[in-house]
Formats: C-alpha cells, structure tokens, sequence
C-alpha cells in the first residue's frame, strides 16, 4: 500500500482531507459542469430548459440510487480489506463489482426510455415540459454504461485510497462535458438533447480513461484463495441495501416535492432547479470529507484502531463547522450575482434569493450531519443514515411542504429543508453517540 493510500497512519485530519480533497476538486468540476450546463440552458432554452432539467433530476437520481449505495458498500468491503492487509481478496470484490455495473446499466435503460412517461405524469409533469424530459433521460440512456461504469472505478479506486487518481478520472468527464454542452447547445443549438448527448459523450470517454488508469495502477491481485463472487455480492447487497434505500427514498421525496412545487409554474420549477444546484456545489466539500471519514474509518477499523477512528471524526467535525460557516456567508452576499448567472428572468432571480436566505444559514446542520453519516458509514452501520433519511425527509421535510405550502405558499417548502435538516442531525448525533461510546448504553439496550 502506498504511503498516500494508507490511512492508518500519519496526522488523521491531514490523512482524511488529503483524500478528500482530491475528490472535491473532481465533484466540483462536476457540479461546475452541471452549473454550466444550467447556465447554458437557461440562456439558449430558456425557462423551460432549466425547469425541464429540473423534473428530469429526482427520476435519474431514483435510477441512480441503488448504484450509489451498492457503490459505497463496496468502497467500504475494500477499504476494510487495506485496513487489514488483505490485498490477496480483493479480485473477488472487483468481479463483483463489474457484475453489478453491467446488469444495472443494460436494466435502467428500459424505465429511463420507456416508462419515463407514466412517472412525470404521476410528478404532474405534462405538455411540452414532459416532451422535453422525455427527451432528455431517452437520449441520456445511452450514456448509462460510462455513467455507472465510471461511477463503479471511482468507487474502486476511492477504496483502495487512491482519492487522486478517482479525481482524475472524473475531472476529465467534467471538463469534456463542459466542452461538449458549448458545442452542441450554444454553437449547434441541439437544445435539451444536446445537454443530454453532452453528458452521454463525456461520460464514456471518461469510463475508457478510468478503466485503462485502474487495469495499470491498480491490477487486482491474483492470490491462491480468490473469494466466491456471490459471496461478495451478498455482502455488498447487504451492507449497501440500507445506503440505497436511503438514495431511493431521497429520490422519491424530491419527486414529491417537484408535484409540489410544479403546481405554482416555470418559474418557481426553474428557481428550484438553481438552487438545488447551488446546494450540490456547495455541499459538495463536505459530502468528501464525509466520503473521507468513511474510508479512513474503514480502514482504522478494518487495523483495530477505534480511538484513531474518533479522533479523526472529531478533528473533521470541527473543520466542517468552520468551513460551513465560511461557506454560507459567501453565498448569502453573492446570491445576488449567482442568481443573475443563471437567468435573465427577473422574478425568478428574485425568488433565488428569497430561497438562498431562508436555508443558507443553517447550512451547517447539513454539514455536519453528512459527515456523521461518513463515520457510521465507515463503522457499517449503514442503516442509521436510512432512519436518518425517512425522519428528515419522509417524516418531517415533505409532510412541512406539503401542508403548510397552502397557507405560505413556496415558503414553506423552503423552510421545510431547514426543518429537515434539523430533525435529521439530532437523530444522526444521537446514534453516533452511541456507536462511539456502547460502553455508556445502558444494559439490555440495543
């Protein structure tokens, strides 16, 4: 293992934002590409490009879902598996890994292109709006195998502590990507699909990079005693079950929350759009250092090393909340120049900044909370962030939205995330308080 790679030694929050710094760095070129992307649609579409975009997210992101949880459970099995210095098993992780990547690419072709109709149309999504979206994911499905495929090596390589080659290979889909939706919205005026055909284009140069980057840096090793793939199938499955269903849930939640918001117009759809992005940007550091905490608590417990783990998670808390507090001032004084970025459109510009103020200054209940949920990720206990999830989300968030939107109107839904966040961190803290410390749970509570 290489010195970089090997997060059971050395200064702990130097070896966590170490690794999670290179991720940030590929994650916000990403998500400066999907800005970009917003930008460029909302200029040469319009409105309706960026609120078309907009309803398209939560159905991808329900495609995505599984993935993303199947995805970091294997992260984890690797990571326990450097921790302990058991490279030897490590090929049947890898096969497992490409089985999973293939059937789930080839299989979310057909309710992407097919059966997208009938669920915008259960979203409240009709009209010319619905033709666009169909559009969008029918022409992004063809890009599935380099989306879920460069997501798997990112996956492998962010488990054997390589955080900068997994940087590498998404920092050049990004900047592909950026390329590709110039030229073929602004310069060829392909519209919607362009965006889409962009992002399908980028994403499978992106898993031929990352594949020959992984096959030569990183071969999986060939030891006498290979482990039964379905073996590590189960294990992923179960240990990755709680993580997908935790994406599923936020997915289906945000689809709830689009019926919601569609209902007041374009403009409303559109402004939601822009700051759902803007929250992805800026969330984006602290989602690594969540991922960071993961890894380096897999690792530390895969060595034994628990207190290690805690004072790793303690000194990452810490930086989350100053940095937080950083971040959401910067956005409040800028919110006015941000919004203007996206569109012309005056009353959604406005309404961008209504919604800005209301959230951003709590930004820090969600930092923290993400990266609580990295060291409960790291220790396998996979299913708080679950609970976590329902309670924020199902029980609180959309059911605030969804009542109160009738009286306060699209306020409420804004002030709903804040009233998520906080139900979900006290939860989060609670549980992790007790994975750090079993020793105070009193006798015969579980």
């Amino acid at each position: 293992m290489s010195d970089a790679a090997d997060l059971t030694r050395g200064p702990a929050l130097r070896r966590i934002v170490g690794f999670a710094l290179p991720l940030t760095a590929a994650n916000l070129l990403q998500q400066g590409y999907l800005l970009v992307d917003s930008v460029v649609v909302g200029h040469y579409v319009g409105i309706g490009g960026l609120a078309a975009i907009g309803a398209c997210g939560p159905l991808f992101y329900l495609l995505n879902a599984m993935f993303i949880g199947l995805g970091t459970a294997f992260t984890i099995r690797l990571a326990h598996l450097r921790g302990a210095r058991q490279d030897g098993e490590r090929r049947g992780v890898v096969l497992a890994l490409a089985l999973v990547t293939v059937v789930w690419s080839v299989g979310c072709v057909l309710p992407a292109t097919l059966l997208s109709g009938p669920v915008l149309g259960l979203m409240g999504i009709h009209g010319q709006l619905a033709a666009d979206c169909a559009r969008f994911l029918g022409i992004l499905a063809i890009g599935f195998p380099g989306i879920f495929g460069t997501a798997a090596v990112s996956a492998y390589l962010r488990g054997l502590g390589d955080s900068r080659a997994a940087m590498w290979v998404q920092g050049i889909g990004s900047l592909l990507n950026v390329a590709l939706v110039l030229l073929f919205v602004a310069v060829l005026e392909w519209g919607i699909g362009g965006a889409a055909a962009a992002t399908a284009a980028a994403s499978t140069a992106a898993l031929l990079v990352g594949l020959g980057w992984a096959a030569r840096t990183h071969p999986s090793t060939r030891g006498e005693s290979v482990p039964e793939v379905r073996r590590e199938l189960v294990d992923a499955v179960r240990l990755g079950f709680p993580l997908a269903s935790q994406h599923i849930i936020l997915a289906v939640g945000i689809m709830v929350l689009v019926w919601i918001i569609q209902a007041y117009g374009e403009v409303v759809m559109a402004a939601f759009t822009i700051v759902s992005r803007l929250e992805l940007f800026t969330g984006m550091l602290f989602l690594d250092f969540s991922g960071g905490v993961t890894a380096f608590v897999a690792q530390n417990l895969g060595g034994a090393d628990r207190e290690r783990a805690r004072r790793g998670l303690v000194d990452t808390m810490a930086l989350t909340l100053g940095l937080s507090v950083v971040v959401a001032g910067v956005v409040l004084l800028a919110r006015a120049p941000i919004a203007a970025l996206f569109t012309d459109d005056l009353a959604t510009r406005a309404l961008t900044e209504r919604y800005i103020v209301i959230i951003y200054p709590f930004l820090a209940l969600y930092t923290v909370m993400v990266v609580a949920h990295g060291y409960l990720n790291g220790a396998r206990r996979t299913a708080v962030p679950l609970v976590c999830t329902v309670i924020a989300f199902v029980l609180v968030q959309i059911p605030f939205a969804y009542l109160f939107s009738g009286v306060f109107g699209i306020t409420a839904v804004m002030w709903a995330v804040v009233a998520g966040w906080t139900a979900g961190l006290t939860y989060s803290l609670f549980c992790l308080r007790r994975v750090l410390f079993p020793s105070r749970v009193p006798v015969g509570v579980s």
